[in-house]
């Protein structure tokens, strides 16, 4: 009888584990997660990731565009929580930061390796296709192989 009545309830917690866990899952990816400058960068070394330093200005309507469209994009949103440490810095509360990086006009996009090397930017408006392009090119380190251009050209002929 003890047994039996274990044997339910350890199906019971398949079964409520099994529904928990996609939806978990999905809650996950149902924002890009950003995290500090900082935290970004020790998240990248630490998990071995590339870096996105997305450089807005809360005055931008491209940027506010940019947040409404790209960044709620589910391939996006799963791409970029997948692939990369994700950071967004308001180049007005941090201007020391976009000097350094020489951010003249948001939005600008930084793509960094594993180590904060600095790879490739984007300035201006990034659409979700574009963004997930420049993200795969980086994330999959193609850029050690050949360059951008030529990597968009031989992907279009496939």
């Amino acid at each position: 009888m003890k047994a039996r009545k274990f044997a339910g309830v350890a199906v019971l917690l398949v079964v409520l584990v099994a529904g928990i866990l996609p939806a978990q899952a999905e809650e996950d990816n149902r924002a890009v997660h950003w995290v500090t400058y900082r935290e970004a960068l020790e998240k990248g070394a630490a998990e071995d990731l590339p870096v996105l330093v997305q450089f807005m200005a809360s005055h931008s309507g491209v940027c506010r565009k940019m947040k409404r469209e790209t960044y709620q994009d589910y391939k996006v949103i799963r791409y970029l929580n997948a692939n990369f440490a994700a950071t967004v810095v308001d180049v007005g509360d941090v201007p020391s930061l976009a000097r350094k990086y020489k951010v003249e006009a948001a939005p600008a996009l930084w793509f960094l390796d594993a180590n904060g090397k600095r790879l490739t930017s984007i300035t201006g408006e990034v659409g979700p296709e574009k963004l997930l392009r420049v993200a795969e090119y980086i994330s999959e380190k193609i850029y050690e192989k050949m360059d951008y251009n030529t990597w968009l050209d031989k992907r279009s002929r496939r």
